[in-house]
């Protein structure tokens, strides 16, 4: 998932989209039959890509691996609009990622669709379906399914890698490395997504049961309904929130000063070695000394006075930014990483918007665009009158 752009060969890029084509196709054909049958499945199948699209390019942070990494959301989708489908709507959440958002690349688009969209999808659609031939509980199945679309996507992704990268060296060492370094981030959110998609399964059996009676997905059982209900009506939300001493939630200042008490414990010739790297964070923050060729320190209680407690020398503040935790994304610190080690760095994006609030407004722009067709497909699915099912 999300590999970049120029780190696979050509051939074996190419091995890979071959592989992807025929589901693409099959998926066309699919769409068409299902829509010309059923024209009020077309809200559901723009929900679902626009879910997919959303899911897999939002990072979310491991506080456990310092790093952050996206989920992958096909496990849903295969299991309401099936896997083929399924597959087709994630090859184009990945097409605008790759072009827009610098996520993935056009050359490893192949590879990108069979880790995030065969892989995912089917694994989640098979998981699925064994379990309820054992007639378990609808969230428990729709847990297993994201849980399982997550894991099988990087264990694809840890595949593709190994497979190009790993030259004269045995392949299976390259995979077990790169799927070991996926583990503090994936295993975490594999969960995450098991929860989040058993909750939107059970959400739409209680909102509209006909849509997944009518697409083969439950069987019309009032104990089924029970159980779901019940599910509902016990399940709370549990946050890991770090408490204080006293039991508080620590202030940003109180951070900030600990990272400031920190910079101090270290000599003023090791902190300007680091100066270089730091110099345009800092005039990115306009940050200007005063005559004693300090930074003002944002923790000032009086800004009328000109001396302040917490002046921080220039040499103190450059440090202070070193010392700021960095989140960079698992496609970097993985992904990039491993296919820098073994020759095959990155590329510039074809289209490079990785720029700085250039990606951010670009970014804002997809979300937008994302969560408006979310939202009036899920009101059509929804909160208008139900008069027709999928």
């Amino acid at each position: 998932m999300h590999i970049s752009e120029g780190i696979l060969p050509l051939w074996w890029a190419g091995i890979w989209s071959a592989l992807a084509a025929p589901f693409l196709i099959k998926g066309i054909f699919d769409i068409k039959k299902k829509v010309k049958l059923t024209p009020s499945f077309k809200p559901l199948l723009g929900l679902m890509g626009a879910l997919v699209f959303v899911i897999s390019c939002m990072p979310v942070p491991v506080p456990t691996a310092g790093t952050c990494s996206h989920p992958a959301g096909t496990g849903i989708s295969a299991i309401l609009i099936g896997p083929i489908m399924s597959i087709f709507v994630t090859s184009i959440a990945l097409l605008i990622q790759a072009l827009f958002l610098a996520h993935g690349g056009l050359t490893t688009w192949g590879a990108d669709i069979v880790s995030m969209g065969i892989a995912g999808s089917f694994a989640a659609f098979i998981a699925f379906k064994i379990l309820r031939k054992f007639k378990l509980p609808l969230f428990f199945c729709g847990f297993a399914a994201g849980l399982l679309a997550d894991w099988a996507t990087y264990i694809t992704t840890s595949l593709e890698l190994a497979s190009a990268l790993h030259g004269s060296k045995p392949m299976l060492a390259l995979f077990y490395t790169v799927l070991i370094a996926f583990i503090p981030t994936q295993l975490p959110l594999g969960i995450l997504e098991g929860f989040l998609t058993g909750g939107m399964i059970v959400f739409v059996y209680k909102r509209r049961p006909e849509i997944l009676v009518s697409l083969g997905v439950v069987k019309k059982s009032i104990g089924v309904l029970f159980i779901c209900l019940l599910l509902c009506a016990n399940s709370q939300p549990a946050f890991a929130l770090n408490l204080n001493r006293r039991g508080h939630f620590p202030r940003i200042g109180d951070t900030f000063q600990q990272v400031v008490n920190a910079s101090r414990k270290v000599s003023p010739q090791d902190s300007k070695e680091s100066a270089p790297a730091s110099i345009a964070v800092l005039s990115s923050r306009a940050l200007s000394p005063n005559r004693r060729g300090h930074f003002p320190s944002a923790l000032s209680r009086s800004p009328e006075k000109e001396s302040v407690p917490y002046d921080i020398p220039y040499d103190r503040v450059l440090l202070l930014v070193e010392l700021l935790p960095k989140w960079s994304g698992v496609d970097e610190s993985v992904v990039e990483k491993i296919s820098a080690e073994h020759g095959r760095p990155a590329w510039t994006p074809f289209i490079n918007t990785d720029q700085g609030d250039l990606l951010l407004f670009v970014f804002l722009l997809a979300g937008a665009a994302g969560g408006f067709v979310m939202g009036y497909n899920f009101r059509k699915l929804f909160t208008e009158k139900k008069g027709h099912n999928c």
